[in-house]
């Protein structure tokens, strides 16, 4: 589909968003000398459909340590996160006419994902390139970045604050994006306050695999269950020596696909029992990652959260996939070793099995390096460079 028809196809939604802009701009000014509840509010999401990442962990700490912030929420209200995020109050729901306006009279507009605390990602990304977002914009992240994300690159994305999560990190947003002398800081991830809390582990295994732009493009589900990515999965989660070791160890494998992968959730089956394929409904990330043994992962970045916790991953990178160049190399950088075969994945899950999950001391000491920071106060930080803005 042709940029212009893109165009055509979204006008009557930017004409829809620019108006309540239009409108609530002025109402808010007003607002705001009349009633002081409208002063200083920040606003907070993650993409306006879930609340168990940056974004949540962030509202929590401020409705807890901070409850003198006038804070809002962002959720749809049929979100299965909605009355988690609830029970801490000042929940908006997410495009509501409330919405609207709180965008308009925020200081502050927080989120794990570029515009995820606006109605409309797309919409209000074109509307800041043309000058019409008010307020300090802050860029907690949804997680380490490992590749480069051009379109993130300044001026094309204009932020206040861009959060990184590790040292490395930091150091290749600071030299590749461009962004103005103090927008990019080193604070941590509000996530990982809470991987450094006690937790019981299960007899789990974690397969985590990422999405791919053109498979989720495809739009149905025949040419879905024809790409290489479905059937790469779906045979791993099949693989009989797989579910015989899984059976001999009392082991369950959850198999969580990616939020982008989820639509496709019922083309996916095991014969075995062991074999969970977890929706996003019904299964929240981070306990998956604190309570799971080991992550197979091929490329997504939740990898840095399990090395954060010190457990062993395999990379089960079956597909030759290419994305732009960055700082991290799987090879040489990794956490775990990089495998392409079922087979291979199997026997290095057996080698951890016998070892009692040890993590290897190269990958140990990669991680040690890659985390400075390893405390339980992102959270602060992250709130006290907010108020520094």
């Amino acid at each position: 589909m042709s940029h212009f028809k893109r165009l055509i196809i979204r006008a009557p939604k930017y004409i829809w968003y620019l108006f309540c802009l239009v409108i609530f701009y002025p109402i808010g000014r007003i607002a705001k000398v009349l009633f002081p509840k409208y002063r200083d509010v920040w606003i907070v999401s993650e993409r306006g459909s879930d609340a168990r990442d940056n974004g949540y962990h962030f509202f929590k700490y401020i409705r807890e340590n901070h409850p003198e912030i006038k804070a809002y929420y962002i959720i749809e209200k049929n979100s299965a996160d909605y009355h988690k995020v609830a029970k801490l109050g000042n929940i908006v729901k997410y495009k509501s006419l409330k919405h609207h306006f709180l965008f308009a009279v925020s200081e502050y507009k927080i989120s794990s994902h570029i515009f995820g605390y606006s109605p409309d990602v797309l919409s209000y990304n074109r509307f800041q390139k043309l000058g019409l977002i008010r307020g300090k914009l802050v860029f907690l992240q949804h997680g380490i970045i490992v590749n480069d994300i051009e379109w993130m690159f300044y001026p094309k994305t204009k932020l206040d604050l861009f959060v990184c999560g590790a040292r490395p990190e930091y150091e290749a947003v600071i030299k590749r994006y461009g962004y103005p002398s103090g927008v990019v800081k080193y604070l941590g991830l509000c996530r990982y306050d809470a991987l450094n809390k006690p937790c019981v582990l299960k007899n789990r295994i974690l397969l985590m695999p990422t999405w791919r732009i053109d498979v989720c493009a495809v739009g149905n589900r025949d040419k879905f269950t024809q790409s290489e990515y479905y059937r790469k999965l779906q045979s791993f989660i099949n693989n009989q020596n797989l579910i015989d070791y899984l059976d001999k160890n009392d082991l369950e494998l959850v198999f969580y696909p990616h939020f982008e992968i989820q639509r496709f959730l019922k083309d996916f089956h095991s014969v075995s029992p062991r074999v969970i394929i977890a929706s996003f409904n019904d299964y929240d990330v981070q306990e998956l990652l604190m309570n799971s043994k080991m992550l197979i992962t091929d490329f997504s970045s939740v990898f840095f959260d399990f090395a954060y916790m010190g457990k062993p991953i395999v990379y089960y990178q079956f597909d030759d996939i290419h994305y732009a160049h960055g700082y991290f190399d799987y090879g040489g950088d990794g956490f775990g070793p990089v495998l392409k075969t079922e087979d291979e994945v199997i026997n290095y899950l057996a080698e951890k099995v016998n070892d009692g999950f040890l993590v290897d001391d190269m990958y140990k000491a990669r991680a040690e390096t890659f985390f400075e920071i390893r405390d339980d106060n992102n959270c602060e930080r992250n709130f006290n460079a907010i108020l520094s803005l």
